[in-house]
Protein backbone atom coordinates (compact mmCIF):
# COMPACT_ATOMS: atom_id res chain seq x y z
CA UNK A 1 0.00 0.00 0.00
CA UNK A 2 2.84 2.48 1.07
CA UNK A 3 4.80 1.81 -2.16
CA UNK A 4 1.90 2.13 -4.08
CA UNK A 5 0.96 5.67 -2.46
CA UNK A 6 4.29 6.82 -3.41
CA UNK A 7 4.41 5.38 -6.87
CA UNK A 8 1.24 7.49 -6.95
CA UNK A 9 2.62 10.87 -5.55
CA UNK A 10 5.60 10.49 -7.86
CA UNK A 11 3.36 9.98 -11.05
CA UNK A 12 1.43 12.98 -10.03
CA UNK A 13 4.35 15.02 -9.58
CA UNK A 14 6.05 14.20 -12.79
CA UNK A 15 3.12 15.21 -15.25
CA UNK A 16 2.28 17.90 -12.65
CA UNK A 17 5.89 19.86 -13.62
CA UNK A 18 5.05 20.78 -17.03
CA UNK A 19 2.49 22.85 -15.42
CA UNK A 20 4.64 24.66 -13.13
CA UNK A 21 6.83 25.44 -15.79
CA UNK A 22 4.23 26.87 -18.25
CA UNK A 23 3.18 28.82 -15.30
CA UNK A 24 6.43 30.43 -14.58
CA UNK A 25 7.36 30.90 -18.48
CA UNK A 26 3.76 32.61 -18.51
CA UNK A 27 4.40 35.25 -15.62
CA UNK A 28 7.48 35.96 -16.96
CA UNK A 29 6.25 36.77 -20.53
CA UNK A 30 3.49 38.89 -18.47
CA UNK A 31 6.31 40.89 -16.75
CA UNK A 32 8.33 41.45 -20.22
CA UNK A 33 5.08 42.39 -21.85
CA UNK A 34 4.39 44.78 -18.88
CA UNK A 35 4.85 48.42 -19.09
CA UNK A 36 4.91 49.36 -15.26
CA UNK A 37 7.66 48.79 -13.44
CA UNK A 38 5.52 47.72 -10.20
CA UNK A 39 3.84 45.23 -12.23
CA UNK A 40 6.78 43.91 -13.72
CA UNK A 41 8.46 43.21 -10.37
CA UNK A 42 5.33 41.69 -9.35
CA UNK A 43 4.91 38.98 -12.60
CA UNK A 44 8.95 38.57 -11.78
CA UNK A 45 8.53 37.63 -8.45
CA UNK A 46 5.76 35.27 -9.33
CA UNK A 47 7.88 33.28 -11.78
CA UNK A 48 10.46 32.80 -9.42
CA UNK A 49 8.06 32.02 -6.94
CA UNK A 50 7.09 28.83 -9.34
CA UNK A 51 10.23 28.89 -10.58
CA UNK A 52 13.39 29.39 -8.43
CA UNK A 53 15.90 28.41 -11.09
CA UNK A 54 14.30 31.03 -13.47
CA UNK A 55 17.63 33.12 -14.25
CA UNK A 56 16.42 35.60 -16.83
CA UNK A 57 13.70 36.38 -14.03
CA UNK A 58 16.11 37.38 -11.29
CA UNK A 59 18.52 39.62 -14.57
CA UNK A 60 15.06 41.61 -15.28
CA UNK A 61 14.39 41.66 -11.53
CA UNK A 62 17.18 43.03 -10.47
CA UNK A 63 17.76 45.72 -13.37
CA UNK A 64 14.49 47.20 -12.25
CA UNK A 65 15.51 47.10 -8.47
CA UNK A 66 18.99 49.53 -9.60
CA UNK A 67 16.68 51.71 -11.10
CA UNK A 68 14.66 51.98 -8.54
CA UNK A 69 17.36 52.35 -5.95
CA UNK A 70 17.20 48.86 -4.13
CA UNK A 71 20.06 47.83 -3.97
CA UNK A 72 20.35 45.18 -1.38
CA UNK A 73 17.40 43.04 -3.42
CA UNK A 74 19.15 44.40 -6.55
CA UNK A 75 22.50 42.42 -5.01
CA UNK A 76 20.44 39.30 -3.88
CA UNK A 77 18.97 38.90 -7.38
CA UNK A 78 22.49 38.93 -9.00
CA UNK A 79 24.49 37.00 -6.56
CA UNK A 80 21.17 34.41 -7.31
CA UNK A 81 22.01 34.88 -10.86
CA UNK A 82 26.03 34.32 -10.44
CA UNK A 83 25.31 30.94 -8.83
CA UNK A 84 22.90 29.88 -11.13
CA UNK A 85 25.12 30.91 -14.31
CA UNK A 86 28.66 31.29 -12.59
CA UNK A 87 30.04 32.08 -16.06
CA UNK A 88 28.02 35.00 -16.70
CA UNK A 89 30.17 38.20 -17.20
CA UNK A 90 27.40 40.24 -16.54
CA UNK A 91 25.98 39.50 -13.81
CA UNK A 92 28.80 39.24 -11.85
CA UNK A 93 29.33 42.92 -13.35
CA UNK A 94 25.67 43.94 -12.10
CA UNK A 95 26.31 42.15 -8.75
CA UNK A 96 30.34 44.86 -8.42
CA UNK A 97 27.53 47.53 -9.20
CA UNK A 98 25.15 46.48 -6.62
CA UNK A 99 27.83 46.39 -4.38
CA UNK A 100 29.33 49.78 -4.96
CA UNK A 101 26.13 51.36 -4.34
CA UNK A 102 26.03 49.31 -0.79
CA UNK A 103 29.15 51.07 -0.34
CA UNK A 104 30.64 47.38 0.33
CA UNK A 105 34.08 48.38 -1.82
CA UNK A 106 35.66 45.49 -1.18
CA UNK A 107 32.80 43.23 -2.51
CA UNK A 108 32.71 45.12 -5.69
CA UNK A 109 36.24 44.81 -6.23
CA UNK A 110 35.88 40.95 -5.89
CA UNK A 111 32.50 40.78 -8.17
CA UNK A 112 34.06 43.04 -10.74
CA UNK A 113 37.37 40.75 -10.65
CA UNK A 114 35.50 38.24 -11.30
CA UNK A 115 33.70 39.71 -14.19
CA UNK A 116 37.29 40.67 -16.01
CA UNK A 117 38.19 37.25 -15.77
CA UNK A 118 35.78 36.14 -17.31
CA UNK A 119 35.38 38.44 -19.96
CA UNK A 120 38.91 40.41 -20.53
CA UNK A 121 37.34 42.92 -22.85
CA UNK A 122 34.17 44.01 -20.68
CA UNK A 123 35.23 47.59 -20.39
CA UNK A 124 32.40 48.66 -18.09
CA UNK A 125 33.92 46.45 -15.58
CA UNK A 126 36.71 47.79 -15.91
CA UNK A 127 35.36 51.09 -15.02
CA UNK A 128 33.01 50.64 -12.41
CA UNK A 129 35.96 48.47 -10.75
CA UNK A 130 38.07 51.88 -11.20
CA UNK A 131 35.45 53.51 -8.97
CA UNK A 132 35.09 51.02 -6.24
CA UNK A 133 39.39 51.05 -5.94
CA UNK A 134 39.13 55.29 -5.61
CA UNK A 135 36.46 55.25 -3.31
CA UNK A 136 38.78 52.60 -1.18
CA UNK A 137 41.61 55.05 -1.77
CA UNK A 138 43.61 53.67 -4.15
CA UNK A 139 44.13 56.00 -6.68
CA UNK A 140 46.47 54.46 -8.67
CA UNK A 141 44.84 51.30 -9.34
CA UNK A 142 41.52 53.53 -10.08
CA UNK A 143 43.41 55.18 -12.71
CA UNK A 144 45.00 51.77 -14.27
CA UNK A 145 41.32 50.01 -13.96
CA UNK A 146 39.43 53.52 -16.07
CA UNK A 147 43.03 54.15 -18.25
CA UNK A 148 42.06 50.42 -19.74
CA UNK A 149 38.34 51.42 -19.79
CA UNK A 150 38.68 53.88 -21.58
CA UNK A 151 41.14 52.37 -24.26
CA UNK A 152 38.54 49.28 -24.82
CA UNK A 153 35.57 51.65 -25.73
CA UNK A 154 32.18 51.43 -24.58
CA UNK A 155 28.99 52.96 -24.64
CA UNK A 156 29.41 57.14 -24.70
CA UNK A 157 27.64 57.24 -21.23
CA UNK A 158 30.32 54.27 -20.09
CA UNK A 159 33.67 55.70 -21.64
CA UNK A 160 32.54 59.35 -19.70
CA UNK A 161 32.11 57.53 -16.65
CA UNK A 162 35.74 56.32 -16.54
CA UNK A 163 37.14 59.75 -17.24
CA UNK A 164 35.31 61.16 -14.42
CA UNK A 165 36.67 58.49 -12.26
CA UNK A 166 39.87 58.99 -13.63
CA UNK A 167 39.70 63.04 -13.27
CA UNK A 168 38.23 62.56 -9.73
CA UNK A 169 41.49 60.08 -8.82
CA UNK A 170 43.78 62.81 -10.90
CA UNK A 171 42.35 65.38 -8.33
CA UNK A 172 43.27 63.33 -5.60
CA UNK A 173 46.59 63.27 -6.46
CA UNK A 174 46.43 67.04 -6.74
CA UNK A 175 46.98 66.82 -11.14
CA UNK A 176 45.00 69.54 -11.89
CA UNK A 177 45.90 69.98 -15.20
CA UNK A 178 45.24 66.09 -16.06
CA UNK A 179 41.90 66.27 -13.96
CA UNK A 180 40.53 69.15 -16.36
CA UNK A 181 41.41 67.39 -19.64
CA UNK A 182 39.16 64.35 -17.83
CA UNK A 183 36.40 66.41 -17.04
CA UNK A 184 36.43 67.96 -20.59
CA UNK A 185 36.50 64.66 -22.35
CA UNK A 186 33.58 62.90 -20.01
CA UNK A 187 31.45 66.20 -20.37
CA UNK A 188 31.80 65.78 -24.66
CA UNK A 189 30.99 61.96 -23.90
CA UNK A 190 28.25 62.72 -21.91
CA UNK A 191 27.02 66.32 -20.38
CA UNK A 192 24.43 64.93 -17.98
CA UNK A 193 26.52 62.18 -16.54
CA UNK A 194 28.13 64.27 -14.14
CA UNK A 195 24.90 65.05 -12.63
CA UNK A 196 23.33 61.77 -12.01
CA UNK A 197 25.86 58.76 -11.58
CA UNK A 198 27.66 58.63 -8.18
CA UNK A 199 28.50 61.83 -5.82
CA UNK A 200 27.79 65.12 -8.22
CA UNK A 201 31.21 66.61 -9.66
CA UNK A 202 30.10 69.78 -8.84
CA UNK A 203 29.77 68.95 -5.01
CA UNK A 204 33.12 67.12 -5.64
CA UNK A 205 35.65 69.61 -7.13
CA UNK A 206 34.21 72.40 -4.61
CA UNK A 207 36.19 71.11 -2.16
CA UNK A 208 39.73 71.47 -4.30
CA UNK A 209 38.76 75.20 -6.01
CA UNK A 210 41.18 76.99 -3.26
CA UNK A 211 44.00 74.38 -4.24
CA UNK A 212 43.90 74.61 -8.18
CA UNK A 213 46.18 77.21 -10.35
CA UNK A 214 43.86 80.78 -12.07
CA UNK A 215 43.43 78.80 -14.92
CA UNK A 216 42.39 75.09 -13.62
CA UNK A 217 40.06 77.08 -10.87
CA UNK A 218 38.70 79.14 -13.73
CA UNK A 219 37.48 75.74 -15.71
CA UNK A 220 36.39 74.42 -12.12
CA UNK A 221 34.60 77.30 -11.27
CA UNK A 222 32.91 77.45 -14.59
CA UNK A 223 31.75 73.53 -14.08
CA UNK A 224 30.35 74.41 -10.67
CA UNK A 225 28.38 77.27 -12.33
CA UNK A 226 26.91 74.70 -15.30
CA UNK A 227 25.95 72.06 -12.60
CA UNK A 228 24.22 74.65 -10.37
CA UNK A 229 22.04 75.51 -13.52
CA UNK A 230 21.25 72.34 -14.38
CA UNK A 231 20.19 71.58 -11.00
CA UNK A 232 17.90 74.60 -10.88
CA UNK A 233 16.42 73.44 -13.90
CA UNK A 234 15.42 70.17 -12.26
CA UNK A 235 14.25 72.09 -9.58
CA UNK A 236 12.24 74.26 -11.75
CA UNK A 237 10.52 71.85 -13.28
CA UNK A 238 10.00 69.40 -10.39
CA UNK A 239 8.03 71.77 -8.46
CA UNK A 240 6.23 73.12 -11.05
CA UNK A 241 5.09 70.64 -13.22
CA UNK A 242 1.45 68.28 -12.04
CA UNK A 243 2.38 65.08 -9.82
CA UNK A 244 1.09 62.08 -12.37
CA UNK A 245 -1.76 60.93 -11.77
CA UNK A 246 -1.95 57.42 -9.88
CA UNK A 247 -3.55 54.96 -11.68
CA UNK A 248 -4.51 51.29 -10.57
CA UNK A 249 -1.34 50.02 -11.84
CA UNK A 250 0.93 51.70 -9.10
Amino acid sequence: MGKTLVVTISCMLFISAPAWGQDAMYFLNQGLENSMANKKIHYFSKALELNPRLAVAYEKRGVLYYFQGKYSEMSEDFLRLTELDPSNSEAHLMLGLAYIKRDEYDRAVESLARAIELNPRLASAYGHRAEAYRLKGMVDEAIQDSTRAIELGDTEQATGRAYTTRAKAYLQLGKTTLADKDIRRSLKLDPSFLFYIHPTMTNYLADYVTDFDHEGSKHIRWLGLLGLLALSCVLIFRFTLPAPHKTDDN
